[in-house]
């Protein structure tokens, strides 16, 4: 049996919460489960308003792709997001309550793998290209100014990716992960991903582990350009 993912939820408090005086109860009811509706959470947790911003609950959960829902009813307030979870991982997410009504639920690509813990020294993020406008091993173009979020832990990393149709009606996209030097230059590196990716009711996920030879590996190349590795490889889920 694949050991649970520990889950580290960070609630930040709508405003109906942040407005309640201080010792104030918050019932709050945390529903995560499968596309198949296979319940992993479904709980409520009994809380107390204190200072700051946030609450903090905790919860373990198999690995895979999850819904997860938010819920403090007395407040009227809400969330709901989709999330990847990995075998034997902890994660530290934050997750914003809304006040009603609550904004539509959010139709990402998520993006997700292992990591050893010197990749946080390069600082990675993701970033988007018109796919016309690169190629391999030639200067980059302007990013797309897209609506990426990544979280990065000590031994993992998980992006969410969302679709814009203003940034060329539908058109080819390219998805790179660029890595900071220490000389403050990048490297970008080319990720096989089809994107913008059609929503169907649940999200697309990939699976793309990093090593630390992969790192090391594109240390000598080229900053500034668009590297296509060939042993960079992703799997979907």
């Amino acid at each position: 049996m694949l050991p649970l993912a520990h889950v580290v939820l960070h609630v930040g408090l709508c405003g109906a919460i942040a407005r309640s005086p201080s010792g104030s109860p918050i019932a709050l009811h945390v529903h995560l489960a499968d596309r198949t509706g296979r319940v992993q959470v479904d709980r409520t947790y009994r809380l107390e308003r204190g200072d700051d911003p946030e609450e903090i609950v905790e919860f373990d959960s198999a690995f895979g792709i999850y819904r997860l829902d938010l819920d403090a009813a007395k407040y009227r307030c809400s969330a709901t997001d989709y999330l990847f979870f990995i075998s034997g991982l902890e994660r530290s997410i934050t997750e914003n309550l809304s006040d009603a009504p609550a904004p539509p639920a959010p139709e990402p690509v998520l993006l997700s793998g292992t990591a050893p813990q010197s990749f946080l020294y390069v600082q990675p993020t993701f970033v988007l290209f018109n796919k016309g406008d690169v190629a391999c091993d030639k200067p980059v173009a302007q990013p797309l100014p897209a609506k990426i979020v990544v979280e990065n832990d000590q031994d993992g990393y998980y992006a969410s990716f969302y679709s814009d149709a203003s940034l060329g009606n539908g058109a080819p996209q390219l998805l790179a992960l660029r890595l900071r030097t220490p000389t403050h230059q990048y490297h970008y590196v080319r990720l096989p991903i089809p994107f913008p990716s059609p929503w169907r009711g649940w999200p697309t996920s990939v699976q793309f582990n990093v090593t630390e030879n992969m790192v090391d590996g594109i240390a000598g190349d080229p900053t500034g350009v668009l590297l296509c590795p060939k042993l960079w490889q992703t799997s979907a889920g």
